[in-house]
């Protein structure tokens, strides 16, 4: 970031950081993001974020969005503003979302790495895909080359980053290549799903373990939380709470300590989460995002499979 002015780019300094830097300041102005051709505008008002807008979309989403831009550069114009407020969340709940996406999306764009390329399936004619959950089956019958991620996204109706993560998990299986020309026919489109009956009880579904190379064992939900399910039981939210803190602070107790403000992050966010009614399925993600974390900070092969038995043990209790 420059000396004077309030401007940078996005690799230096995450513009989340930024943000929290000027509200805390109670500046009212406007964040000016670009990132090749696509720009955004981010409103604060007396230090609170208050609107957001893109090509697409505005509010939240757009806010959201800008979080996938790792590559931007913004500046930051004080002044007032006429634009109406369509965001209403408090700083530190926005700003922590963003951060989850951003380590999210690091990630997933080392097997995505831009939203412009085309999936293509790798299937042959007749033949089938093992070891893949119905979300990802589903993406791989749209998977012709046709569309571009982006473009999935929005055909689907699908948020860009929880369609990434299907296809994060399609790639690194070998069902899908990325191009980045279009080819292929134009898939037929599913009739949109309709919403499941409630089931009792309640399981938390099994994820995809992407860095089994690294001796990674599946995560099985703790017995005493497994039927929690999404509900506000206080007792029940408190137990899961603590357990995400177990988790945090084993994670702590073998990773270096450049990585342990990102495994408070984590767990921070997966707290809000449980606050909210996630239930388990927050406490198993963040042993998950923890562990992917490690991998995409670079940690040894060894320090990552000794922090997911680790992480196992404290599941298998």
């Amino acid at each position: 970031m420059s000396q004077g002015s309030i401007q940078g780019s996005m690799r230096e300094a995450p513009l989340p950081d930024i943000i929290q830097l000027v509200s805390q300041s109670g500046k009212t102005g406007c964040f000016h993001v670009t990132d090749d051709l696509r720009r955004a505008r981010i409103f604060l008002r007396g230090g609170r974020i208050v609107h957001a807008v893109t090509h697409g979309c505005e509010g939240l989403d757009a806010l959201y969005e800008v979080a996938l831009w790792l590559d931007g550069n913004y500046h930051f114009e004080e002044g007032e503003f006429e634009e109406q407020a369509t965001i209403s969340k408090p700083n530190p709940s926005i700003l922590m979302e963003m951060h989850r996406r951003m380590d999210e999306w690091r990630v997933i764009s080392q097997k995505v790495p831009s939203l412009e390329l085309f999936p293509h399936s790798t299937l042959l004619p007749g033949e089938t895909a093992s070891g893949i959950n119905p979300r990802e089956a589903r993406l791989l019958v749209l998977a012709t080359g046709y569309y571009s991620v982006e473009e999935l996204a929005e055909v689907t109706g699908k948020p860009v980053l929880s369609l990434a993560k299907d296809l994060y998990g399609l790639v690194m299986g070998g069902h899908v290549v990325l191009k980045g020309v279009r080819s292929g026919r134009r898939p037929e489109l599913p009739s949109p799903e309709p919403p499941p009956p409630p089931a009792h009880p309640v399981t938390v579904p099994e994820a995809p373990q992407p860095y089994a190379e690294f001796g990674a064992a599946p995560l099985l939900p703790p017995p005493a939380i497994a039927a929690a399910g999404r509900n506000s039981d206080p007792v029940r939210v408190a137990k899961l709470v603590h357990f995400s803190q177990r988790i945090a602070q084993t994670a702590k107790g073998i990773l270096p300590v450049q990585h342990h403000d990102l495994v408070d992050r984590l767990q921070a966010d997966a707290s809000l989460r449980l606050q909210q009614g996630e239930g388990p399925d927050a406490v198993k993600n963040l042993a998950l995002a923890v562990s992917r974390s490690a991998v995409e900070a670079g940690c040894r092969g060894d320090t990552i499979k000794n922090l997911n038995a680790h992480l196992k043990a404290l599941f298998a209790k």
